[in-house]
């Protein structure tokens, strides 16, 4: 067989090899039935074309049901599949460190799909595996709950995400990966998948590395935010939510008219999202912060101006109007500790844009980063290089660090990949694979510890700054706030 061939625990697969990296798209890694846990993938007989990526789980962003994308071949929900890149020039039983990276898309939408690994794969001499798995009504509603009934697992999109390691785990060394030196990355959604992935107890043989960019357990809800908001789901759904049974036999569409309702009737929360469940991952914010995650070391980091994003987008999922924040805040953390984080930022627009961010990606993330440190290797960024129109915002990041092309992606990231903005986001794809590769990223980063807070600063000049907004982050004093954590 040519080096294109490869064999799973499934079957053979044939990928395809150009510009210098090789690529496998659509290979299954579970199977699963609606509202069910994933099993392994089903076997087939002939060697399975692995050229195309498979199909996205159906999604809706915003709360219109109308929005939904449900239309097969591109949405299906036998969408367990995942993307294999690697370099085209590996030896033969070379085995490359492997980087398991997880969309993000406010655990509504997204898919692994739209992330190439190619570039990082070839330049950084890794095999590179993106992932899809459920999402929004089909993957993170505590249905189990609003049923009374133990058949429904929770947290079944972080069930598949464990399943994608699983297979990672036997099937990636025929690609010439090493399933002894595995990362988990992500970016938001996918960031705060990776912080309950370090907490759960199942996933922590699956890698030896994680990478979390732009969240933490902070946006997740907890068990009585679930319980509510699957109740809501029960109530509109009527006889359409009776049961497991009439669950699995609704039409889709139905789930997501649910899910556009549920999200209108709860401003400023994901009307799906992970939940602390006392199972997969623990059951209270306070066991996630006494409880020590997996000790591996940590990349981790943030954008300067996180929540411009959401000012542009539709859904309404992250709170952003001083009255929104302030009553987090103090219904949280009590009026004493609110009132000394208020004090830290300007009553103007960047003052707001400032807590607002905070409050949601930057500080949540930080504070993990300083328990992390505690006890295993870690590094912290801020991300600064400014958009023309919506500053650092969420996910711009991305944009330098993942192949885009086109007038889209260049509007996207504030002008095209060349000069400047193609050397920062080459750094930053350089400290990522060296990390991948050797458990650190390149010597000029130096390791962070709460006390010294060495944070390095991303921009079109980088630079090594302790303790970055000191003052507010003295304030916050390691506490993280979210809508998803009041009931």
């Amino acid at each position: 067989m040519d080096g294109l061939v490869v064999a799973t625990q499934s079957g053979l697969v044939r990928g395809m090899g150009s510009d210098g990296a090789r690529r496998w798209l659509g290979i299954p890694y579970a199977d699963a039935a609606r509202f069910a846990a994933p099993v392994p993938a089903a076997s087939w007989v002939d060697v399975r074309d692995a050229s195309v990526a498979g199909p996205q789980c159906p999604q809706m962003f915003g709360n219109a049901a109308k929005r939904a994308r449900l239309a097969e071949p591109d949405f299906s929900e036998q969408c367990l599949t995942l993307n294999i890149y690697a370099p085209d020039d590996l030896g033969e039983g070379e085995r490359l460190p492997v980087y398991v990276w997880i969309h993000g898309g406010a655990f509504v939408a997204g898919s692994g799909n739209g992330y190439d690994g190619s570039v990082l794969a070839r330049e950084g001499r890794i095999i590179v595996v993106t992932i899809n798995y459920r999402v929004g009504v089909l993957g993170f509603v505590n249905f189990a709950a609003a049923l009374e009934t133990s058949d429904i697992p929770s947290n079944l999109g972080l069930r598949d995400q464990i399943a994608a390691l699983t297979w990672v785990q036997t099937n990636i060394a025929a690609f010439g990966g090493d399933p002894g030196c595995v990362t988990i990355g992500g970016q938001s959604a996918g960031s705060m998948s990776v912080s309950l992935l370090l907490h759960a107890h199942a996933a922590r043989p699956l890698f030896q590395q994680a990478i979390m960019q732009s969240g933490a357990v902070s946006m997740i809800h907890n068990q009585a935010k679930s319980v509510a908001i699957a109740r809501q789901y029960r109530t509109f759904l009527g006889d359409d939510g009776r049961s497991l049974a009439a669950l699995q036999t609704v039409d889709l569409r139905r789930l997501f008219e649910a899910q556009a309702a549920v999200g209108a009737a709860n401003p400023g929360t994901i009307p799906a999202s992970p939940w602390l469940d006392d199972d997969l991952v623990p059951g209270t914010m306070e066991e996630v912060h006494a409880a020590q995650a997996a000790p591996v070391p940590l990349l981790a980091g943030a954008t300067r101006d996180e929540v411009r994003l959401f000012e542009l987008m539709p859904g309404d999922i992250l709170p952003t109007s001083w009255p929104a924040l302030e009553t987090l805040l103090h219904g949280q953390l009590g009026a004493d500790r609110a009132q000394a984080i208020l004090a830290t930022y300007p009553q103007t627009k960047a003052g707001r844009r400032a807590l607002a961010s905070d409050l949601t990606f930057v500080m949540p993330t930080r504070h993990f980063a300083d328990r992390h440190a505690a006890h295993s290797p870690t590094w912290f960024y801020r991300f600064d290089y400014a958009h023309p129109i919506a500053g650092a915002t969420h996910g711009l990041d991305m944009t330098l660090m993942w192949p885009m092309q086109g007038l889209r992606a260049a509007l996207a990231r504030g002008g095209r990949m060349t000069g400047r903005r193609a050397a920062l986001g080459q750094r930053m794809v350089r400290h990522i694979a060296h990390f991948v590769r050797h458990g650190r990223p390149e010597a000029a980063w130096p390791v962070y510890d709460e006390s010294q807070g060495q944070v390095m600063i991303f921009n079109l000049a980088d630079r090594v700054e302790a303790q970055p907004e000191v003052d507010r982050w003295r304030a916050w004093a390691g506490r993280d706030v979210g809508v998803g954590l009041s009931a």
